[in-house]
């Protein structure tokens, strides 16, 4: 089955998502926060490109969320955070600096 229009503008802006998710990431957020986070703007990804290619109906929203999903979480694991662009951005926005240092045993 041929991707839509709009489902093939949902999974573009997907690919370049995760350094603009980077950019509010915290390094100090628990994982499930940061996975949450991603959800909630793969969700926007879904719902305006649905919205704005005159597309706003159940089949097209959910296709294009479920692909914005997929594609942000591949991207980031395959391109975005191997190379360091991703962690690196969140370190240089973070408001909080990074999670402070495990102190040794012995100490």
């Amino acid at each position: 089955m041929p991707l839509s229009n709009p489902e093939l503008w949902a999974a573009a802006l997907a690919v370049v998502l995760p350094p603009v998710i980077a950019v509010v990431n915290q390094p100090r957020w628990s994982g499930p926060v940061k996975a949450l986070f991603m959800l909630v703007v793969a969700a926007a990804d879904g719902l305006g490109t649905a919205y704005f290619n005159d597309s706003f109906h159940g089949r097209t929203i959910v296709s294009c969320i479920l692909l914005a999903v997929i594609i942000i979480g591949a991207t980031y694991h395959t391109l975005w955070r191997p190379s360091g662009i991703a962690p690196g951005i969140e370190r240089a926005t973070s408001t909080g600096g990074t999670p402070a240092a495990v102190p040794p045993q012995g100490a």
